[in-house]
């Protein structure tokens, strides 16, 4: 594994490339190009914007739509590159065949296509915030570093499912439906403290899903329920259901589980790849 990754850093300018060649190819024929980058999250935050402040009638927390984007723009970097390496390999079967490439450039490509788009998601998201004159936690600083935690996850699982469709293609279509089972177990649309109260004692079941805890952090460092959903804190009986829920062992087991997932991932891609060729 440790050649491979020498052997990836020399191509280094190769994944460069395959990156930007994924950015080129969706804007491909398009008249804005890469301006999309910045009008797609800024028409999301509008149109939600909009549609909350008709029919959210939410008394103890304000700004729902805040809370949705800090979730919903994480959600849609991680199921956009699942989506898009699944096929990375099994859609290139020309340069597989007949020109020698670390093949894992194909979906690490199509990862950093989509980070490229999170960051510009991510920075339009807290434009707005500034703009608005939102009340940021200190803890906004560590937003990178749980960037990085969800990027680890990502690669590791979209490194297994692009060399596993090699040789079953029925996982390609597999993960399209379990990406869209896996939104609604996801604490984005709806609060944790819902999920408490309706699981109980199963709730630690619930927590050993990743892109809970992962969603949970962004937004508690984005979101700051602390001042925007202040009644989930107090003391008393007016005291609602909480809105976000950081569990120790549940964020732990999730770094502990992306890193490895990581290696195992990279580790299953060049033990298969060896076959690619034959199986496209």
């Amino acid at each position: 594994m440790i050649d491979r990754l020498k052997d990836l850093w020399l191509h280094r300018e190769l994944l460069f490339n395959m990156t930007r060649k994924e950015l080129k190819v969706k804007y491909k024929r398009s008249v804005l190009g890469f301006v999309w980058s910045f009008m797609t999250p800024l028409i999301m935050l509008a149109v939600f914007s909009l549609v909350f402040s008709i029919l959210s009638r939410n008394k103890y927390m304000s700004w729902f739509v805040v809370y949705l984007m800090a979730g919903l723009f994480p959600w849609l970097f991680f199921v956009n590159s699942l989506m898009q390496s699944v096929g990375s390999v099994v859609g290139n079967p020309g340069l597989v065949k007949k020109v020698y490439f670390p093949r894992e450039v194909l979906p690490l490509g199509a990862v950093g296509a989509n980070i490229f788009h999170f960051i510009m998601q991510m920075m339009i998201l807290l434009v707005f915030l500034i703009i608005i004159g939102w009340h940021f936690s200190i803890l906004i600083l560590y937003l990178p570093l749980v960037m990085l935690l969800e990027i680890v996850l990502t690669t590791g699982l979209s490194l297994f499912i692009s060399a596993a469709n090699v040789y079953l293609r029925d996982v390609q279509h597999f993960t399209e439906v379990a990406t869209m089972a896996w939104f609604w177990l996801c604490p984005i649309v709806y609060t944790i403290g819902t999920v408490a109260g309706v699981l109980g004692r199963y709730f630690k079941l619930y927590l050993l899903n990743p892109m809970t805890n992962i969603v949970e952090i962004y937004q508690y460092i984005i979101y700051n329920p602390r001042v925007y959903a202040a009644q989930s804190y107090v003391k008393g009986p007016t005291r609602q259901p909480p809105v976000v829920y950081l569990s120790f062992w549940g964020i732990t087991g999730t770094i502990v589980g992306s890193i490895l997932l990581l290696v195992f991932g990279y580790y299953y891609f060049i033990r298969k790849d060896r076959g690619f060729a034959e199986q496209i």
